[in-house]
């Protein structure tokens, strides 16, 4: 007699349900276990405006989709987006509210995260290489002496060293590569009336040649 002759078949068709199963569930890792250079050739013919929905697929997405590399891709394959950048502060908002628009996004203004200690008045904006700096500024009624960097690429917040003085409505512009910020001071207390920040040392010292001018 064999009694287990029966169950052969369940268990074989088990096995088969099992088997099936494993097969037909996706690996997560697999995009991100090829070569880096690979898997960012790939990203890099994605449109920006797809980029938030591919970001929230895994954190290896979000990291690559952020990455400095990616925009270097993109520039070599000749396949980077104009962006226009909207900031608006409304006075019902606590926040100061960025967003980008590319025309890809089929005329869709796209959110990006604010930064809650950006001045909501009177700062200095200056659009530099791969982003754009917010300098000084009114922020709680006082002048303020912070420099905020706006990744264009990531849509990511840097904080930069702050100036030697607080600055609102002062004016900036680029001079071979490098920032230079002037008056906006408070009347009859500034020390210095320019600075100058570099931005591929990140390091901001007095302008020379406008430093002990008062505003």
């Amino acid at each position: 007699m064999w009694d287990s002759g029966k169950e052969r078949p369940q268990r074989r068709q088990r096995l088969d349900k099992t088997e099936e199963k494993t097969m037909s569930k996706p690996s997560s890792s697999a995009f991100t276990s090829l070569p880096d250079d690979v898997v960012l050739n790939c990203l890099a013919r994605v449109s920006r405006s797809d980029h938030a929905s591919l970001s929230l697929v895994s954190k290896s997405h979000r990291s690559l989709l952020r990455s400095p590399e990616l925009y270097g891709v993109r520039s070599r394959m000749g396949l980077t987006e104009k962006c226009i950048f909207l900031c608006l502060s409304i006075p019902s908002d606590p926040f100061v509210r960025w967003f980008a628009f590319t025309p890809k996004a089929l005329n869709r203004l796209v959110p990006i995260r604010p930064h809650l200690y950006q001045p909501s008045e009177v700062s200095a904006v200056v659009a530099h290489g791969c982003g754009i700096y917010i300098i000084g500024g009114v922020f709680g009624g006082r002048r303020s002496s912070r420099v905020f960097f706006l990744d264009g690429r990531t849509h990511t917040w840097t904080n930069l060293p702050s100036m030697l003085e607080a600055r609102a409505s002062a004016a900036a512009g680029v001079v071979d590569g490098k920032i230079y910020v002037l008056g906006g001071c408070e009347k009859g207390k500034a020390r210095i009336y320019g600075e100058v920040f570099d931005p591929d040392a990140d390091l901001g010292r007095p302008a020379n040649a406008a430093a002990g001018l008062e505003s």
